[in-house]
């Protein structure tokens, strides 16, 4: 036991001469709470040197480690610089002043080492935030309280007296046991607040990612539509190709009017409407339909009608089949309907005729009405037609 109160009363001397002249300096700096002004420091750290030329030896050195730089600077740069149209008293004043900003970077080690003379608290406090924050938690906690060499003496003068040292580890011990399992709780208390945050950062990275799935996912579909809407638009312009063909060789017909699905085309005839053709139908709509029927009067080709609607008519008339409706105006004051059948599923029809997104549905009923005006030439005068 005496072997090892020596080894603690030697090491409590060997840290006195570490740490006490540190310590000191920490407590005794006034700069200390004003830690905000080490810039200022820094700036005077060159004007407070000049008045330690004492001797001619340290006025020597003082010379060669503070003024030698700027008296250089200032003698050089007139030649180095030669800025013309610069005299050269200025010349020399920006020497003087670069060899003050060269200084600087000298002292900027020194406001950071404890014996340099020029040690500021704020700097160190801001630069070596670590160490400062450790000598600050354990020995900054009133001027002339603590210090290792105190210590020392204290503990000397306990076994001098032939106290009980064992009693004196025994508290000591406890003391640092006690302080330990504080910090430990300290730390698990931190290391939970930081798992939290942990927590809450990956859940905001889930969410970011979850709507950058979602973007893209979105983007992807429409990506997808729009590549299946060309494809819907290049078959039409086919689809017309061959109509115009068959125009110019004198075979078009309202057959040939199949451009977007199957349709029934019916024709004002004073009080009916009388059905002029019917393409990829099962065929069960009726031949007239009188305008006043009421057994037909929800069917889109009597609602244009008798409404006058301007705009398609859409109408589902059972599960998963659509029939759009179109009044047009013909020549000779004729009103011809034609209707669009077509499945649910049947996307083409529903993307060309219903919804806009590829192009838009007013174009393809005004083609269809072309088409109309073209077919009812043909019909009305057949001859005059195949000669043009």
């Amino acid at each position: 036991m005496a072997q090892e109160d020596k080894y603690y009363h030697s090491r409590l001397l060997a840290l006195s001469y570490v740490f006490d002249r540190p310590i000191e300096q920490l407590k005794n700096s006034y700069i200390d709470e004003k830690y905000s002004n080490w810039i200022i420091w820094l700036l005077l750290s060159p004007i407070r040197d000049i008045p330690k030329i004492k001797s001619v030896s340290t006025g020597v050195k003082s010379l060669f480690n503070l003024s030698l730089i700027p008296i250089l600077s200032a003698a050089t740069v007139p030649i180095y610089l030669n800025i013309p149209g610069i005299h050269t008293s200025l010349d020399i004043v920006i020497g003087y002043l670069l060899g003050y900003l060269f200084t600087l970077f000298f002292y900027y080690r020194k406001i950071l080492q404890f014996d340099s003379g020029h040690f500021h608290t704020g700097a160190y406090r801001k630069f070596r935030n670590q160490e400062y924050q450790l000598f600050r938690a354990a020995f900054l906690d009133d001027k002339n309280d603590f210090y290792f060499k105190g210590l020392y003496d204290y503990l000397d003068a306990i076994l001098q007296r032939g106290e009980n040292f064992d009693s004196l580890i025994t508290t000591v011990d406890t003391r640092l046991d006690n302080y330990l399992q504080n910090e430990r709780v300290d730390y698990k208390k931190q290391v939970g607040i930081l798992e939290d945050k942990l927590n809450q950062t990956e859940q905001s990275v889930r969410e970011l990612t979850d709507g950058y799935e979602a973007v893209i996912d979105e983007l992807i579909d429409d990506r997808d539509q729009l590549m299946e809407g060309a494809v819907y638009v290049i078959q039409l312009i086919k689809d017309i190709n061959i109509l115009l063909y068959r125009i110019k060789n004198k075979l078009f017909s309202t057959k040939d009017l199949n451009l977007v699905s199957g349709f029934t085309l019916y024709e004002k005839d004073g009080e009916v409407m009388r059905r002029i053709e019917d393409v990829g139908t099962t065929g069960i709509s009726p031949e007239k339909i009188p305008l006043d029927s009421k057994r037909y009067s929800e069917w889109g080709v009597l609602k244009v009608i008798n409404e006058d609607l301007k705009t398609p008519f859409v109408n589902d008339p059972y599960s998963n089949h659509s029939i759009v409706s179109y009044q047009m105006k013909m020549d000779y004051g004729k009103r011809w309907v034609f209707n669009f059948h077509f499945d649910k599923s049947d996307l083409k029809s529903y993307h060309l005729l219903i919804n806009d997104d590829i192009i838009e549905s007013r174009e393809i009923y005004r083609l269809i009405h072309a088409l109309c005006l073209l077919s009812q030439d043909n019909q009305l005068f057949p001859k005059e037609a195949a000669n043009k």
